[in-house]
């Protein structure tokens, strides 16, 4: 709804002025489509804003009709001199221009004008558009670069909505780089505050209802998630343009929550129909392709037919290559299709697989440690500071609240000295650790041997088991996926028993930290010497170690190196980079 004309400041230098006389004779029609001679007909040079905001209302799917009445609208606001109403136009007509530079380009200028007006919605929802921008593309930092913009400017001039939507936009980028927890918690805010302020608006409250649904997904809270599937499922059917936007999305989202949940058979008929759906014109709908096409890939891995799990997960590498995107959950696809060619000994497109997934690594390794860095510095910091005024506020209000008032911050400063000294500790204590680890020779395993009468078995067989253990340890054997001791046995011809007391008395650890510590001084040595390994997420590292998990890797590697291995990777990197 188009607020009521304002009055506008209008701070141009004649240079400035001129600069945009140029911009309103040539950029309009480079706008709409550069289409030679275009020119505004007078009747709708004679309307008001009302009326051609209204009349784009209205058409607001059709692209040539919308540019047209907002094409009408700018140059109106820029004879009115109205600052605001020119933002509004630039930031409206961006959202139908396809070449990014100029869909910028209309953005920046919407932002440079409005800039420093306090108004209490521009250039908030420039920054947001441009945000909104970036976050399709992938490109994350970027993406919360305008984010942050837009929500310091909203909290500026406390446009309430304005800050919930941001809030809400940066919890989807939390959700494109795995912090599940923390976007969990706003995606759950937000929706409350959807539905007190928009009880009756059922398309508010579903813009903020599925991603919530998908994050308690994400979060392994499956029967939450499902029940909020179902009530937007619910919701959805209420009326033909709801069902058509949002059903088939909410039917496909609760067909992978099934598949968590093992219901296989259940989940396939819901991903399905849930597919067919999707509106497939819409660019909103294209992340769900992908997972659809993903999860229906897997589930015919689960019945062992590799050549229908082999066009599913072909179909959805085809919409990444199209549009772009890259969701990481989806690299369990690339691997599956790597190892397929590989298989079948189609080299080159294996190498192309291959290529795809460095590519899709290094994209999201890339972005994860400077979009957290961020977060943490101007997102998440800022958002416990205001938290701690709120407290201090609601403690001088009471009547007790000085003595709460000086508690709680000799309590919090204490808190904070502690926090600050043990960050410097820690950081002080990784940074030797990886500069020992790096400056470390590589590890050679000398048994020694010790006394036999401890463990009761015979020379000969200690003597079969440490030989066999030390060809074990040459080879890299341990680098096997789901090796246990059971296997390691058979195939030394001895029993468990024997070797797990082997290991136990001549190595002093237990089989799973033998296996697990051959494993992490091999990926030390290998990250030092493969640059293609350091592109690897740590999912892909932990794989390539033999583990069946980035945690269970992670764990392992801070366990016996005194840090994590994504501190070592990212230190490793800066180092090659100097």
């Amino acid at each position: 709804m188009l607020l009521k004309p304002k009055k506008t400041y209008f701070f141009y230098e004649s240079c400035s002025l001129i600069l945009l006389c140029i911009y309103i004779l040539f950029g309009i029609q480079f706008s709409i489509g550069q289409e030679q001679g275009f020119k505004v007909p007078d009747s709708l040079k004679k309307q008001s804003y009302d009326e051609l905001y209204a009349s784009y209302r209205n058409v607001n799917r059709d692209t040539i009709q919308s540019k047209l009445y907002l094409s009408a609208y700018l140059e109106k606001a820029i004879k009115d001199k109205d600052t605001i109403k020119m933002a509004m136009a630039y930031s409206a007509i961006s959202c139908y221009i396809s070449e990014e530079s100029e869909k910028i380009a209309l953005l920046d200028e919407a932002i440079a004008i409005s800039e420093g007006l306090n108004d209490d919605k521009y250039p908030i929802k420039s920054y947001s558009f441009k945000g909104g921008y970036y976050l399709k593309k992938g490109q994350y930092q970027l993406a919360l670069d305008n984010y942050i913009k837009a929500l310091k400017l909203s909290e500026e001039v406390h446009n309430e909505p304005y800050i919930e939507i941001t809030k809400h936009n940066i919890a989807c980028i939390k959700t494109k780089i795995a912090k599940h927890k923390e976007a969990l918690i706003l995606f759950k805010a937000n929706f409350e505050y959807k539905k007190k302020k928009y009880p009756k608006n059922d398309t508010y409250v579903l813009k903020s209802l599925i991603p919530m649904a998908e994050s308690y997904r994400y979060n392994k809270m499956l029967d939450s998630a499902t029940i909020y599937n179902r009530e937007g499922i619910r919701l959805s059917i209420r009326n033909k343009k709801l069902r058509s936007r949002y059903y088939g999305k909410l039917v496909l989202n609760e067909g992978i929550n099934l598949f968590y949940k093992e219901q296989y058979e259940s989940s396939y008929d819901s991903i399905v129909k849930g597919i067919s759906l999707l509106h497939n014109s819409s660019a909103a709908n294209q992340e769900s392709y992908i997972l659809g096409f993903f999860y229906l890939g897997k589930l015919k891995l689960e019945q062992k037919d590799t050549l229908l799990a082999q066009k599913e997960f072909i179909k959805m590498d085809s919409i990444i290559q199209r549009e772009e995107i890259a969701l990481l959950e989806t690299r369990k696809g690339y691997e599956f299709l790597i190892s397929l060619n590989k298989a079948n000994n189609n080299t080159e497109q294996e190498l192309v697989y291959v290529n795809r997934l460095l590519s899709f690594d290094k994209i999201l390794n890339q972005q994860r440690d400077s979009i957290s860095n961020k977060l943490f510095k101007e997102f998440d910091t800022p958002m416990l500071l205001k938290d701690k005024e709120s407290l201090i506020l609601e403690l001088k209000n009471s009547a007790r609240g000085m003595i709460f008032l000086i508690s709680f911050l000799i309590i919090l400063s204490i808190i904070i000295g502690v926090f600050m000294y043990y960050q410097y500790k820690n950081k002080k204590e990784y940074k030797q650790k990886f500069n020992e680890l790096v400056n470390k020779n590589k590890t050679i395993h000398k048994t020694q041997k010790k006394s036999l009468d401890e463990i009761g078995i015979a020379e000969e067989v200690v003597e079969h088991i440490l030989n066999s253990l030390e060809v074990f340890e040459q080879k890299n054997q341990f680098l096997k996926k789901n090796l246990s001791i059971g296997s390691l046995a058979k195939r030394m011809n001895t029993n468990t028993k024997y070797l797990s007391k082997i290991i136990n008395h001549h190595k002093d650890k237990s089989f799973t930290h033998y296996i697990n510590e051959l494993r992490v001084e091999y990926s030390v040595e290998q990250l030092q010497e493969s640059e293609k390994l350091k592109n690897y997420t740590i999912q892909g590292i932990a794989e390539e170690m033999g583990f069946n998990s980035a945690e269970s890797f992670s764990s392992a590697f801070k366990r016996s190196t005194g840090i994590k291995p994504s501190y070592f990777l990212q230190k490793l990197c800066a180092l090659n980079a100097e």
